[in-house]
Formats: C-alpha cells, structure tokens, sequence
C-alpha cells in the first residue's frame, strides 16, 4: 500500500471482517515493509 497509515486502515477492516456466527475475527495481524523495491507512485 503506499503509506503506512493505509496499511494500518486496512488491517482493522480486515481484524473487524466478520467470521463464524457473523462476529468480528479480532484476528491479531503483523505489518511488515516490504524491503527492496522502491514503491512507484505516477500521477
């Protein structure tokens, strides 16, 4: 994703996605960098 900010929105829409009986997962998730390649950003 292109910030780290964005990374961090979509982990709680994912940790709220519902799981079994429809209850939010609250699964517990790790953010990482992704090392050696520049993000490239064109407008």
């Amino acid at each position: 994703v292109e910030t780290y900010e964005r990374a961090i929105e979509l982990a709680g829409e994912l940790s709220a996605a519902p799981g079994a009986g429809g209850k939010p997962i609250h699964e517990w998730l790790e953010l990482r960098p992704f090392y050696g390649v520049s993000p490239t950003i064109t407008e």
